[in-house]
């Protein structure tokens, strides 16, 4: 009866101090060869899901949605809205890659911004799930040259500056 008692206290204590976060993470870099800025965000699949699904009022498998479909053709215009570098004032150009699911339920997208007149001094904005979960972090790193810094972006405060000397 005491173990039962245990058993049932821990989980109700799980329950109760349980914490889901939502947490995207960008790694950015500048190529300077290619004159572009490289990246990829990691975010969970099911929470790009389930804001796909608001949108599309259906159940959504990422896995099984080419980028051709009408759902990819969204997910790419959405970023494109969501995810915005500027340097000197003028909004880079967001070029899609495209897009990879982990066995771990991980949901890798690939980019690159090119039409940057100043990689040392770039603003960001990622908006990315903000609409769906009022508690959204993104995380950016930004590499340049032999350095990396990093901004965590949230509905508060969107938009975020990187700077290099």
């Amino acid at each position: 009866m005491k173990n039962l008692l245990l058993l049932l206290f821990i989980g109700v204590s799980a329950i109760g101090w349980s914490h889901k976060f939502y947490v995207s993470i960008a790694d950015l870099a500048w190529d300077a060869e290619n004159k572009r800025i490289e990246g990829s965000m990691k975010l969970t699949a099911h929470d790009v899901e389930d804001m796909l699904a608001n949108k599309f009022q259906r159940s959504i498998d990422l896995e099984n949605e080419p980028d051709s479909s009408e759902v990819g053709r969204y997910l790419k215009t959405y970023l494109a809205r969501n995810v915005v570098v500027k340097s000197d004032g003028q909004q880079a150009t967001p070029n899609y890659i495209g897009k990879e699911i982990t066995m771990r339920g991980e949901l890798f997208v690939y980019f690159t911004f090119t039409n940057v007149l100043n990689p040392s001094a770039i603003s960001i904005t990622n908006k990315v799930l903000f609409e769906l979960f009022p508690k959204q972090q993104n995380i950016v790193h930004y590499a340049y040259k032999d350095q990396t810094k990093s901004v965590t972006l949230v509905p508060l405060k969107p938009d975020g500056k990187i700077e290099f000397e």
